[in-house]
């Protein structure tokens, strides 16, 4: 804690302190712990994300594998009857990974396959072709297989012709299922206003409101991979960071404690000094006189607070008054010096008329039972004698009604006000408002 922010607490209530600082640290603590949980929430995005690129990039090698084996082959039969190619055609997709079947196109219908042999179906019934680029697409079954997904992928030849390969949705699915490893609780494969795959091989609609997380491009194929983390994952990775980032907020709390503690704690015991000392009757009050210049006589008497500490000795009220003002033992206080000083005048009455002057605080013009202390004691002097509440200018005036309120309850009771440090803001206030006279 600063020295300005240490200041700054002094001048609060202790209730008040405490208060702000246990709030204080509090709010770090909780700041620290949802910083965690946004940082956890980042982690498992990248963890997922990880997770979504290493599948992409094993379907990648799948897909790529095979439209690459054999590509030049089976695109140079394409077109050829299927009672010459057949064989060849069969023989060549025993070399091709991950495939059910490949079927050569000619005219837009597929016309040998290597599985079935000769067939006659649309090339539409499986996706629609482009005489310039590779296609591919999801489907939820073929004619021949009713029920099972697959991957057609189809790479035109030239003149109508081309190449279909059918791609097993269980090869596919087995490179999903490697993400269980990786600390996935699902994961999927997606392919545009088709459909998705999921890690068991079941097809689901365009439509279908099943949620993941993350969703990662693949880089090479229109296809993305979903993942969502498994559950032991998100709440292990939430609770880590929780726990970490709560005991730097913790740490911080305790630093802020620590700064409460350096800050105040030379104020407790200063305070509770003086409260023993009011006890124990270790304060007693010191009267300077105050002498007109023109006569040279004494017109008066300033009462003084002075502490003398039975192991410190004698104690200046610059040392401890700062305090005592700031806090609720200056009620106390101020009821000692109005007590104290009446109690020891009116065993001495002057011989002249005596003006009392006794230091009151702009604090003690803000409490209810100021103006009964006053007027009881000023009820208690002797005749000629009167009591004079003397403000430091130097310290801030609060310009509220009770404070108004105050200063004009003591007016209409005769009691006046001297205030030292005269000449700025405060003094000419009250002299606008009728409570100091400047004579």
């Amino acid at each position: 804690m600063s020295a300005r922010a240490a200041q700054v607490f002094r001048g609060l209530t202790p209730r008040l302190s405490r208060a702000l600082t246990v709030g204080y640290g509090a709010l770090v603590v909780l700041i620290a712990v949802l910083l965690g949980e946004q940082q956890a929430g980042r982690v498992v995005k990248r963890h997922e994300q990880l997770i979504g690129d290493d599948l992409a990039a094993s379907i990648d090698r799948i897909l790529n594998t095979v439209v690459s084996r054999r590509r030049s082959e089976l695109a140079a039969l394409a077109g050829r009857s299927c009672e010459k190619v057949e064989r060849p055609v069969a023989e060549l997709a025993m070399h091709v990974s991950y495939v059910r079947a490949i079927a050569l196109v000619s005219n837009g219908r597929l016309y040998c396959s290597s599985a079935l042999g000769p067939i006659d179906r649309p090339l539409s019934a499986y996706l629609t072709p482009s005489a310039y680029r590779d296609m591919i697409g999801l489907l939820p079954q073929t004619p021949d297989q009713p029920g099972v997904p697959v991957v057609a992928m189809y790479t035109p030849a030239g003149n109508g012709t081309g190449v279909l390969y059918v791609v097993e949705n269980v090869y596919l699915a087995d490179a999903l299922a490697h993400g269980f490893r990786l600390g996935a609780q699902t994961t999927a494969l997606s392919m545009a206003e088709m459909g998705v795959l999921n890690d068991q091989g079941g097809f689901l609609p365009p439509s279908s409101r099943t949620a993941y997380a993350t969703r990662e491009a693949s880089h090479v194929w229109p296809f993305a991979i979903l993942v969502s983390s498994s559950d032991g994952f998100v709440s292990g990775t939430h609770w880590k960071y929780r726990l970490a980032y709560g005991a730097v907020g913790m740490l911080l709390a305790a630093l802020i404690a620590s700064g409460y503690l350096l800050a105040f704690a030379p104020r407790r015991l200063l305070l509770s000094a003086v409260r023993h000392g009011l006890r124990r009757g270790q304060f007693h009050v010191a009267y300077q006189p105050i002498v007109a210049l023109g006569s040279r006589s004494v017109v008066g008497v300033e009462a003084l607070l002075r502490w003398h500490h039975p192991r410190w000795g004698p104690i200046s009220p610059a040392v401890f008054m700062a305090e005592v003002e700031s806090s609720d033992m200056l009620a106390g206080i101020t009821e000692f010096v109005l007590r104290t000083s009446v109690a020891e005048m009116s065993r001495r009455p002057p011989a002249s008329p005596l003006r009392i002057a006794i230091n009151v605080a702009p604090r003690d013009l803000e409490r209810k039972g100021f103006v009964a202390e006053v007027l009881a004691v000023n009820g208690k002097l002797p005749a000629g004698t009167c009591l004079v509440p003397e403000l430091t200018e130097r310290f801030l005036l609060s310009d509220s009604a009770r404070t108004k309120a105050t200063f004009r309850a003591l007016k209409e009771n005769g009691i006046r006000f001297a205030i030292d440090d005269f000449g700025t803001q405060y003094s000419i206030w009250m002299l606008s408002a009728g409570f100091l006279s400047t004579t």
